[in-house]
């Protein structure tokens, strides 16, 4: 079988540039603001996000089968959609240090500064709130893009697997 590197990584690279664009659409929306929080744009922006995830995947499956005309089991969709939304997520966690070195978006700081301005922190038992927002702004939030963009390009892989079918098809080769 052909190399998959270059598919997973044209995949995994087209994804998270995407949801970076996503990611400064949704700070400048006002979206991720902690004080003015519009609760249909915070749903968009999810649903938006988990989009691009599976877009890594079926981008990955879909460049692979054009460029070497073939189609693909499900199982190899999967292997090249994981893969693809591991390097999404490896470049938009890269990306988004980027953003926040050049003051495009807040640090995690700065994050926590403006949640606690919003007295958030000032109830009773907070002290968990707080160090669990910590958590989720810094490292927590980059465990869950590695384990998010990997099932999410998965998904996207398997779908695109069921999608995009170029030259025979490998369960015709085995019956025939």
């Amino acid at each position: 079988m052909p190399s998959k590197t270059q598919s997973v990584l044209v995949g995994g690279l087209i994804a998270a540039v995407i949801g970076t664009v996503v990611s400064v659409v949704q700070y400048l929306s006002g979206a991720s603001d902690p004080v003015n929080q519009n609760p249909v744009l915070g749903i968009i922006f999810g649903l938006l996000g988990c989009t691009v995830m599976l877009t890594s995947g079926v981008i990955a499956v879909w460049h692979y089968a054009s460029e070497n005309e073939l189609t693909l089991k499900p199982k190899q969709g999967v292997g090249i959609g994981a893969l693809a939304g591991l390097i999404y997520a490896i470049a938009a966690v890269a990306l988004g240090l980027l953003l926040v070195l050049f003051n495009v978006i807040p640090s995690p700081e700065e994050t926590i500064e403006m949640i606690r301005e919003t007295g958030a922190f000032d109830t009773p038992g907070a002290e968990q709130a707080e160090s669990i927002t910590r958590i989720m702004v810094t490292w927590g939030g980059v465990v869950v893009a590695l384990i998010g963009g990997v099932i999410m390009g998965l998904v996207g892989g398997a779908i695109g697997a069921a999608i995009f079918k170029h030259g025979p098809d490998p369960e015709s080769e085995l019956l025939g």
